[in-house]
């Protein structure tokens, strides 16, 4: 008799998360097919990211900061620009993608793994990636071949996620980025503490922006070096920079293989500004040029 209960209880396993009334499953076209009970949201939801992430190749720790990023879990999350669910695609690009139900969290969640997996194979890692999610595949593919330039949001964006900036995806990107929830944690652990509590480690936050221009007196390879070099320069003709704050723009060099430069630039907030700063360091007797950062 205890076989034959065992037996029915193994054979009712499969179908037993969709039995809570509200559960909402995956498609199974891409991985087992993940259910996420309401009893039950946050670990059914991190059990789902890890699958998803593991199937589509993506460290789970990733996959977790984005979604959260987009939508802190929400599975009802509904952005300004009308983006929904807790994967926050909008209408037609989960039309594009296949996706019915936005706001069916594993569904969604299916589909966003599936999708950033790609673009991490198209792009080369999961931080351009986090461009094409956050941007759009046309702009991120511009800014890869240095055509066009990223949004303010989207900087912003890459660097929650992954801790650092989108340049640095593109141009050197970090070999091991650690994208741990907390510490040593496991994931699931860390995970559910994160949905459940809304606790996650915080990176660094990034550098300040630099100015819209710059007056440029000085560069260097290296910031320290090129801060000399501008203490010198601004020294030997009596030159001033009156509070402004000093931006060391790194800038890479136009011959391949070759080190970049920073260039020790006075903020100015419009060309115009930054041209008064040049015509007054030039009265002194400074060589100074206007750029634009």
């Amino acid at each position: 008799m205890l076989r034959i209960v065992l037996f029915l209880i193994a054979l009712a396993g499969p179908g037993a998360a969709q039995s809570e009334p509200g559960t909402l499953c995956s498609s199974g076209k891409w991985g087992n097919v993940q259910c996420i009970r309401p009893a039950h949201f946050a670990h059914d939801t991190c059990q789902a990211i890890a699958h998803f992430a593991d199937v589509n190749a993506l460290p789970p720790g990733f996959f977790a900061r984005l979604i959260w990023q987009e939508s802190r879990f929400d599975p009802n999350a509904l952005s300004p620009a009308n983006a929904r669910g807790i994967a926050q695609f909008i209408d037609s690009t989960a039309q594009l993608r296949g996706l019915r139900d936005s706001l069916n969290p594993a569904l969604a969640l299916e589909h966003a793994g599936r999708y950033l997996g790609e673009m991490t194979r198209t792009y080369g890692n999961v931080g351009l990636a986090a461009v094409g999610y956050n941007g759009g595949e046309r702009r991120a593919e511009g800014w890869i071949t240095q055509a066009a330039g990223l949004m303010p949001e989207t900087v912003d964006y890459v660097q929650i996620i992954t801790g650092h900036s989108a340049e640095t995806w593109r141009d050197a990107a970090p070999a091991d980025p650690d994208f741990r929830l907390q510490g040593d944690m496991p994931f699931q652990q860390a995970c559910v503490a994160l949905a459940r509590d809304r606790i996650m480690t915080r990176y660094p936050p990034p550098e300040p922006r630099f100015a819209p221009c710059g007056a440029q007196l000085a560069f260097g390879r290296t910031k320290q070096e090129a801060t000399r070099a501008y203490t010198r320069r601004a020294g030997d003709c009596g030159f001033d920079r009156g509070g402004r704050a000093l931006d060391l723009v790194f800038v890479r060099n136009r011959v391949s293989g070759r080190q970049g430069y920073y260039m020790a630039r006075v903020a100015a907030q419009s060309s115009a500004d930054a041209n008064r700063v040049c015509q007054t360091a030039r009265a002194n007797g400074c060589s100074c040029a206007v750029y634009r950062n």
